[in-house]
């Protein structure tokens, strides 16, 4: 499975091709909520360790992209 960006699924955010599930919620929950990628795959069982690893890596690879004030949701 790659990286994709599918606009009838989360908002053209990259996904993991076919599961929907977002890079930033996998870096999330590296990052912010201290889970190991052994641990993400059991959060997410559709996941292999691989599959979090490319998740990983796409996110350090685009991660201007990720944190630059356009890709933070707008507040009300």
């Amino acid at each position: 499975m790659g990286i994709v960006r599918d606009s009838e699924h989360s908002d053209s955010a990259p996904t993991i091709e076919g599961t929907g599930i977002r890079v930033k919620d996998i870096a999330s929950a590296y990052e912010h909520s201290g889970y190991d990628p052994d641990e993400i795959t059991q959060l997410y069982p559709d996941l292999s360790l691989s599959d979090v690893h490319r998740a990983l890596a796409y996110y350090y690879d685009h991660i201007d992209d990720f944190r630059s004030p356009s890709s933070e949701p707008a507040s009300a």
